[in-house]
């Protein structure tokens, strides 16, 4: 079957052209969006005219449609309808924050920056461009923000900029200035705390609280937020648009060690004329809560409260933080305490505490001159104790004239303001110097001096003038100490060390000295150097007990007489010594002469008792003698009439046994016994030596006799001639 293809071609034509036709109506009556985009609509036809200033319609009003086109396919009604433009979806990263500035919408207020959000959650963090509008959206820059996202947010009605997070780091705190809201309080220097502003993350709780332009009592701490400040456009990156808050980062505040901060307010409740110092108010966490600090009615100025060692994150435009050392009151040393805050001392507590002061200086007064009298009365001979001590306890004129200048302040127990009854001993402490202040007294030995040497505490030499008019020159030496339980009426007395050397000691121990000097000669205070120091010790102890000063010991180091008194004085001392050398010398002449006469008797002094002592001995011989004589002629004259008595009484005896032998034995036999009875009782040899012979009367005649020659030769002890044996004949 044969087309002719020409026959349909008209159709072919039309359908073609219809087909064509028709896609680009459904090109232009479907519209698909991306699913990062959105698409823009404008009416043209067949509509309402939008109200003036009006630059979206939201009735369906001839122009740019607030209703967007969200991604997905859509129909509109071409050709009274159009898509305009597709945009991109805004994106807010992680770290960042979207600023909306609304060109439509209500007015904004005379005198605001910052477009309040009265539609709040009804257009949905501006997704709903109608119900901004129907809602009572203001046209500006809103307080509201876009969190990190993405967002569907109308070109032409809401312009988007992209602000970084704020981010504070360690070791800085970031100060906030609010650029809108409520006028400052009268004589406030920064904006009030507002509740629920979230670290200044909500500015529409901020501005809806009442939060106040300006610098903001609230900080910031280490961390990140999402604030509304300064922020760049999306379309253009030039463009910089001004946020409702500026961000300051300032250092944070470090107390190091040995160290504390003083902290004075520059904004808060007036401060009390009367008061020194601000009253302590609870629950400023150091200084670091601004808000509980105004709100619970911190006052400006000073504070009584410090910062310890560490790191604060504080307000630096509320408080002045002012670093100092810890104060260190070493061994040897107490700190008085003057407060500066507490009670006011009345009038019964000022007479109360001058009571007891008046009491124990009487008492000490009263000791002191007791001592002082005892020791003087051992050098004044014209003066008795009791005279001495009166004298003290008078005083000296010249001494009262030095007193009526000082005025004595009060000291007061703890809680009282003034000098405090109570000192602290050694040791560190970290106390508010602008709250009290502590006066570091030594409490032990302190030395003045009066001396042409370079040492501390030195005035020059004193030059005071005799009685005889000669000027002298004096080096002194003065020690004393400050009791501890003293210290707090020495301060009240005289204000501490360097004052009561300077404005007391040194006008008053000269004084002393002068009038001592002038009572004397030049050359009596130098012999009298030690009563003198007595003096002017005892006067200087009773003077300066009345300032709570113990005076050690007063010492006259040196004193410095005139040239020509010592040349005078130089040539009697010569004169002198030479009229003591020629009488020393005389006196050694004599004693030479004496000695050598003495020296002369001791030579012959031995001679003389060696002949003293012979006499005496030759005389104890005698005397010896003559006694032993005496004796043995006593013990001869017994001994003697004891023998012959006894010889006799023997002979009688022997002579009557020899009768009786004789008549018996004959006198032959008897003597031949006798010989040798004595033969055995002496050991005599009966051999002979001798050999005699010869022819003699009766038996044994011959031998009896040489026996008998024999012993008589030895009990004589006779030796034989020429040491020969003998020989006897008969």
């Amino acid at each position: 079957m044969n087309i002719n293809l020409f026959a349909y071609l008209p159709w072919l034509i039309v359908a073609g052209i219809g087909f064509i036709v028709l896609l680009v109506v459904l090109r232009k009556t479907l519209v698909n969006v991306g699913a990062r985009e959105i698409a823009i609509k404008e009416r043209r036809y067949f509509g309402a005219k939008m109200p003036p200033g009006r630059v979206v319609a939201t009735e369906g009003e001839v122009g740019i449609q607030a209703d967007v086109l969200k991604p997905g396919l859509h129909f509109i009604k071409y050709p009274f309808e159009r898509v305009v433009r597709k945009v991109p979806l805004i994106e807010i990263g992680s770290d960042e924050m979207g600023i909306i500035e609304a060109v439509d919408g209500e007015p904004m207020q005379p005198g605001s920056i910052f477009a309040p959000d009265r539609a709040e959650n009804a257009h949905n963090n501006f997704q709903d461009p109608i119900a901004f509008i129907k809602q009572g959206g203001v046209k500006g820059i809103q307080l509201r923000t876009l969190p990190p996202g993405l967002w569907p947010i109308h070109p032409y009605l809401f312009r988007v900029s992209v602000s970084k997070a704020t981010t504070i780091p360690q070791g800085k705190v970031g100060v906030i200035t609010a650029a809108d809201g409520a006028p400052l309080d009268p004589g406030r220097l920064l904006g009030k705390a507002i509740q629920g502003h979230v670290n200044f993350q909500n500015a529409e709780q901020f501005i809806a609280h009442g939060g106040q332009k300006g610098p903001q009592v609230d900080i910031l701490t280490p961390g990140t937020y999402r604030i509304l400040t300064n922020s760049i456009s999306v379309e253009d990156a030039n463009a910089v648009k001004p946020g409702l808050f500026f961000v300051r980062l300032y250092d944070a505040t470090v107390i190091s060690e040995n160290s504390i901060g003083l902290v004075e307010a520059l904004d808060g409740a007036q401060l009390d004329p009367r008061d020194y110092v601000a009253t302590t108010v609870e629950g400023h966490d150091n200084f670091q809560d601004g808000h509980e600090f105004i709100g619970r009615g911190g006052q400006r100025g000073p504070q009584k409260d410090i910062l310890l060692p560490g790191t604060y994150y504080i307000n630096p435009l509320l408080f002045k933080v002012i670093p100092e050392t810890a104060k260190e009151v070493k061994p040897g040393e107490v700190a008085v305490v003057v407060s500066n805050v507490g009670k006011d001392p009345g009038d019964d507590i000022r007479r109360e505490m001058a009571r007891k002061v008046r009491q124990r200086m009487e008492r000490e007064e009263q000791e002191q001159a007791e001592q002082s009298a005892a020791r003087l009365d051992k050098i004044e001979d014209h003066k008795t104790a009791d005279e001495i001590k009166a004298e003290l306890m008078a005083g000296d004129p010249a001494d009262r004239r030095l007193d009526e200048g000082a005025h004595e302040a009060y000291v007061v127990p703890e809680g009282y303001r003034g000098i405090q009854e109570t000192v602290v001993g050694p040791g560190r402490y970290y106390v508010n110097t602008l709250a009290i202040t502590p006066i570091i007294i030594p409490t032990t030995n302190q030395t003045v001096e009066w001396t042409a040497g370079e040492v501390v505490n030195t005035f020059n030499p004193f030059e005071v003038i005799s009685k005889d008019g000669f000027t002298m020159q004096l080096e002194v030496r003065v020690v004393f100490r400050v009791k501890p339980e003293d210290a707090p009426f020495m301060v009240a007395k005289i204000g501490g060390i360097d004052r009561l050397i300077q404005n007391v000691m040194h006008p008053l121990i000269d004084s002393i000295f002068r009038n001592q000097a002038s009572e004397s000669s030049a050359m009596a205070y130098l012999q009298n150097r030690h009563e003198e120091q007595e003096r002017a010790e005892a006067r200087v102890r009773a003077h300066l007990l009345k300032y709570h000063v113990d005076v050690v010991n007063v010492l006259i180091c040196h004193i410095h007489l005139p040239e020509e008194l010592m040349k005078t004085q130089t040539e009697k001392i010569l004169a002198e010594q030479r009229q003591n050398m020629f009488d020393a010398q005389r006196e050694a002449e004599e004693k030479r002469i004496q000695l050598e006469k003495i020296k002369a008797q001791a030579d012959n002094q031995r001679d003389l008792m060696a002949a003293t002592v012979g006499v005496e001995i030759s005389a104890k011989r005698a005397e010896q003698r003559r006694a032993e004589g005496e004796g043995e002629a006593h013990y001869i004259r017994a001994t003697g009439t004891a023998e012959a008595e006894k010889v006799r009484l023997m002979g009688e005896a022997q002579g009557v046994a020899y009768h009786e032998q004789v008549n018996a034995l004959g006198p032959q036999g008897v003597a031949l016994i006798e010989t040798l009875k004595v033969i055995g009782e002496k050991g005599v040899r009966i051999t002979p030596d001798v050999m005699a012979s010869g022819s003699g009367d009766g038996a044994g005649g011959g031998l009896g006799t040489l026996l008998l020659l024999n012993l008589f030769r030895d009990r004589l002890n006779l030796p034989a001639e020429n040491g020969s044996k003998a020989t006897i004949k008969s």
